[in-house]
Formats: structure tokens, C-alpha cells, sequence
């Protein structure tokens, strides 16, 4: 009879024995989701991953990134620890990791060497966190290569020194400059000429850096420093040679020469009337060694009468490009015109392997 009164209590029992099973159907349902999920992230993770025992200090588990990194296979890895396939130099740097992972659950170590079984030499990093994975401990490393960027990060640093060093010897080419053109020029002309020769330098700052200093054209250059004179250039400025590229030093050396000799013929040579020209030629020559040559003639313009003294621009088209190009530099005041020519070893002067 107690039976027949109750079918509600019955039925209310057996559909919370369902609402039970489904829910924990759905859990299981969640949790192999879930596992599927971490799976599929640990096999296509593009770092390094080793799961660590951390009672015994062996690997447990490793994804396809590690065994790559280090040439092995995943059974070569299983059952071994940190130091046996080089991450940390000793068993004892392995228990000095897992007792900070104890009190502070996360260890990082910026820089490591780590060298893979076919010898390859490599950058990591490495990350170490101790989880509880349902009762049990257990210490996840990510390994990541950081060879390309440690590389990039050099390269940075050298090129920083790099600049440091060029703008401190671009400096000291300015005070030369700003020293001598003081010395020899008077005080009405001073600030106009010596904003020139700046100017001249900044041209060739500007090629070097078009080029990431990997050097100028000389013809680039030749244009660079005879902008002013463009439009004469095929006419009254013949300018011929071959393909040369120069080195950052060769450049300043020699845009400062021509900048130097196209004021000079400007003011008394060849470009001061409409009749004269100049002639702008270099060549690079093999045998019996490598020289790159150039030279600077006039015609056609005023008589030409040898300076009874010599200033600073002299000095430019001398020894300045002398020095910077380790070669040599001679001026002959013909009467037909002035004409310069520079010879030097092409190993201070060119960029050899883009000539």
C-alpha cells in the first residue's frame, strides 16, 4: 500500500540518480575536452616542454619542440634528468631548482647553454613552475631557444658601439675642419665656408647611411658633391668610371676633396666662366696590385697662376685624402688648368667585395 501512495518519491529519486550520472557524464565530457585540448597545445607548442617528476628529478613526458631541439627521440628523453641532457650543469643544480620551486613555485633562468646530440650549440631559456595536478606535484619546464635573439641582441650592441665610434670620428673630422677653416679664413667668409664643408660631409653621412655603411658609389658621390653644379654635369662636367664602391673613410676623404676642388674651379678655374670644363675620371686597376685612381682636370678657363701660399683647402685635396685613403694625392697648377689625381691601395679605400 506504501508503494502505491509514493510514485512521486520514486519518480523524484530515480531522475536525481539521472540528473547524477549526466552531470558527471558532462564532467568526464569537460575534462577529456580539456585533456585533448592541453594535448593538442603541448604537441604544437613551439617551445620546448619537459614535464618533471619532482621527487625523482626525471622527465615524465616531453613534446615533439624538445626532441627537436635536442636531436633525440621522446624514449631517449623519458627517465632522465636536467643535467643528463645538459639543461642544468649538475644533479645538483637540478635540486637546487626543485628546492626553490618548493618555496616559490617559479624559477627562471634567463640564459643557458644547451648543446643537442648532433653538437648544434644553442641559447635557452628556461621557465620551471610546480603545479598540483590532482593531488600530485609536478613541475612543467619550458624551454625556449633564444639563439636568434641573443644573436640580434649582439648584433644590436656592435652596432651601437659601431655608431658610437663613427659619430665620435665624424666629430673629430668636424673640429679639424672647423679648426683649420678658422685658421685659414677671414672672419667675414668664416661662418659661410665652414657651413659648407659641413654640409659637404653631411652629403656624404647621408650616402653612407642610404647604405647602411655598407659604402658609396663614387659616382653617387661625385653627384652628392656637385649638386650645385647638376645641370652642367654631361656638358661642361664629364664624369666617367667604372662601377666602385668606397668605404665610409675613402668617402668623407674623398667627397671633401671634391668638394673642395668644385668651390676652387667655381671661383677661378674652369667653372667660373662659360667656356671652361671639367673632367672627372677614376679607374680601378689589378696588377701588379689592386688601386683605385681618380683625377680631377680643368680646361678652357682663366690662366692658372700657382698660389703663392697654401690654405686649407689645399690642405683637403693633400694630405687629409692622403691619409684617409693611405695613398697619394698630387696637384699640378698647369697653366690650361688645375688637374689632381689620387692613387691608393684599393684595400683602404674600396668596399672589395661589392666593387
Amino acid at each position: 500500500m506504501s508503494l502505491l501512495r509514493d510514485p512521486t518519491g520514486q519518480r523524484a529519486g530515480v531522475l536525481a540518480v539521472i540528473r547524477d550520472i549526466t552531470d558527471r557524464l558532462h564532467a568526464e565530457n569537460r575534462l577529456r575536452t580539456s585533456e585533448i585540448r592541453y594535448r593538442r597545445l603541448f604537441e604544437a607548442a613551439q617551445d620546448g616542454v619537459l614535464l618533471v617528476d619532482p621527487g625523482t628529478c626525471r622527465i615524465t613526458d616531453a613534446n615533439p619542440f624538445m626532441t627537436q631541439l635536442l636531436d633525440c627521440s621522446h624514449e631517449q628523453l623519458a627517465g632522465k634528468v636536467l643535467s643528463e641532457i645538459g639543461l642544468l650543469k649538475d644533479e645538483g643544480a637540478s635540486q637546487e631548482m626543485i628546492r626553490r620551486l618548493k618555496s616559490e613555485h617559479h624559477v627562471r633562468y634567463d640564459d643557458l647553454p644547451l648543446v643537442s646530440q648532433g653538437g648544434r650549440h644553442q641559447d635557452v631559456e628556461l621557465v620551471a613552475n610546480l603545479y598540483d595536478e590532482n593531488g600530485r606535484s609536478v613541475i612543467q619546464c619550458n624551454i625556449r631557444d633564444i639563439t636568434k635573439r641573443k644573436l640580434a641582441e649582439e648584433n644590436n650592441n656592435l652596432l651601437m658601439a659601431e655608431v658610437n665610434h663613427r659619430s665620435k670620428n665624424l666629430l673629430s673630422v668636424v673640429q679639424v675642419v672647423a679648426r683649420q677653416t678658422a685658421r685659414h679664413t677671414d672672419p667675414g667668409t668664416l661662418v659661410k665656408r665652414l657651413c659648407e664643408r659641413i654640409g659637404c660631409l653631411a652629403a656624404c653621412q647621408d650616402l653612407l647611411v642610404a647604405s647602411q655603411w655598407q659604402g658609396v658609389e663614387v659616382s653617387d658621390l661625385v653627384a652628392a658633391q656637385l649638386e650645385h653644379f647638376k645641370d652642367l654635369i654631361g656638358t661642361r662636367v664629364l664624369v666617367n668610371g667604372p662601377p666602385a664602391r668606397l668605404n665610409s673613410a675613402a668617402a668623407q676623404g674623398i667627397g671633401m676633396a671634391l668638394h673642395e676642388l668644385a668651390t676652387n674651379a667655381s671661383k677661378y678655374g674652369a667653372l667660373s666662366n662659360h667656356e671652361g670644363r671639367v673632367r672627372i675620371l677614376w679607374n680601378i686597376t689589378r696588377s701588379p696590385q689592386t688601386e683605385f685612381s681618380m683625377s680631377w682636370s680643368e680646361e678652357g678657363g682663366p690662366t692658372v697662376i700657382p698660389p703663392s701660399h697654401h690654405g686649407f683647402g689645399r690642405t683637403v685635396i693633400g694630405k687629409i685624402v692622403e691619409a684617409a685613403l693611405h695613398g697619394t694625392a698630387k696637384v699640378n697648377y698647369r697653366e690650361s688648368g688645375l688637374c689632381w689625381n689620387l692613387t691608393a691601395p684599393a684595400a683602404f679605400t674600396l668596399e672589395l667585395n661589392r666593387a
